[in-house]
């Protein structure tokens, strides 16, 4: 199976450079100063990474995107590294035909920050869906980022030919999610709602109202893409937000096969992310190279809610889904991975000699493919794929195009 690594669009490379003031072709920042600009920049990140992992709390309260230095190198690289994780949910729920309905779509983006989900989504529509004319509202509480994210539009969007968003901007604290602005009421139903690296900043302790705050904004056939880390505690946060918004009504659209308790949250060991290839910019190949980070891939935990009742696994028309949350093991004599559906959370495993034309797709797996599996072996600790196990891959976990 070729697999395609996502690619950085030159309209987002070349709209950050004029945004930042600076040219971040790999031939400039083989200067000198471009390597003096890199390495400026580098410092904050390397800040910003400590803050936000070693001293997280006071770090978050701190307001950090303030400040306008600390907001344009959060943007160099967090919302490059960002910008594309948004592509694969999307790609997923256009299976349903999600883009087809209507030719303008309300998207309301939450916390927004400088705009990375709202970037990838229209770097999306630019690619995959031009007919498509979206109306993007973006909201965060800091004036400061909505301010930046105006900015940057203003270098982006022209270079978005064929895709002509109307783009709107509020401000809205969804650490008060009951106080929903007039602006926002006024706009609703949204066909579809983003929220990136936004949950893991809010207290767990309000997710019900902030479950029932955004899902008051939702059309009835719209859908809801959340987007966290996937570190061991942001990917478990979004789990568990994932089975209280079950608990309340709403539906796993995906990437789950299922809508039962997350079974990953049975051991505190355990969490639940994708990991997608991409093609590393130069600059971010710098940064790397001077913070001591190695963004070699994409990796994030997303869910895809819906009111609908509407799930991934229905518009393949399939049962025994499945989806690999894990690596694949290759060893000696036999091939294993852990793959989680309707049936809970299990190891997989199939001895060498056993492949066969009807299971040969399990030696290509990757973590967050779709796929179905007949007629396997159930034992004490794992799951036995037989000779005659008919496996095969449904969907990569790019989300195919």
């Amino acid at each position: 199976m070729i697999r395609n690594a996502f690619e950085m669009p030159d309209e987002y490379t070349t709209a950050l450079g004029e945004w930042l003031r600076f040219d971040l072709s790999p031939a400039s920042l083989s200067t000198r100063s471009g390597k003096e600009y890199i390495a400026q920049k580098a410092e904050i990140v390397s800040q910003i990474t400590e803050g936000l992992t070693t001293h997280r709390d006071t770090f978050l309260a701190s307001g950090y995107l303030k400040q306008k230095k600390i907001r344009e190198a959060y943007a160099l690289y967090y919302m490059t590294t960002n910008l594309l994780k948004i592509v694969q949910p999307l790609r997923e729920i256009s299976h349903s035909h999600f883009f087809e309905h209507s030719s303008s779509l309300r998207v309301l983006d939450l916390g927004t920050g400088i705009g990375a989900a709202a970037w990838g989504a229209l770097t999306y529509f630019l690619k995959e869906k031009k007919n498509c004319r979206p109306e993007i509202m973006l909201t965060d509480s800091l004036g400061e980022n909505l301010f930046e994210a105006e900015d940057f539009s203003r270098h982006f969007i022209p270079r978005l030919s064929g895709v002509m968003p109307k783009l709107s901007f509020a401000k809205f604290n969804l650490w008060k999610p009951n106080e929903i602005p007039e602006a926002i009421k006024k706009q609703a139903p949204f066909h579809l709602i983003l929220m990136m690296n936004v949950l893991n900043e809010l207290d767990e302790a309000n997710d019900q109202a902030i479950h029932e705050s955004v899902m008051s904004l939702l059309d009835a056939n719209g859908a809801i893409i959340i987007i966290e880390p996937a570190t061991r505690l942001e990917s478990r946060r979004l789990l568990r937000f994932r089975d209280m918004a079950v608990t309340l009504g709403a539906t796993i659209y995906s990437p789950c096969t299922r809508q039962a308790d997350c079974p990953a949250l049975i051991k505190d060991d355990d969490w639940c992310h994708t990991d997608v290839a991409w093609m590393r910019p130069k600059f971010i190949e710098a940064i790397d190279d001077i913070v001591g980070t190695l963004r070699l891939s994409l990796k994030y935990s997303y869910i895809i809610l819906r009111k609908d009742e509407l799930t991934l696994s229905k518009m393949f028309d399939q049962k025994n889904l499945y989806r690999i949350v894990s690596e694949r093991f290759n060893e000696k004599g036999r091939i294993r991975s852990i793959l989680c559906g309707e049936n809970g959370r299990y190891e997989h495993v199939i001895n060498k000699r056993d492949l066969s034309s009807y299971n040969k797709d399990f030696t290509e797996i990757q973590r967050y493919d779709l796929v179905s599996l007949e007629e396997a072996e159930r034992r004490e600790h794992d799951i036995r794929l037989l000779k005659d196990s008919k496996f095969s891959i449904v969907l990569p976990n790019l989300g195919a195009q």
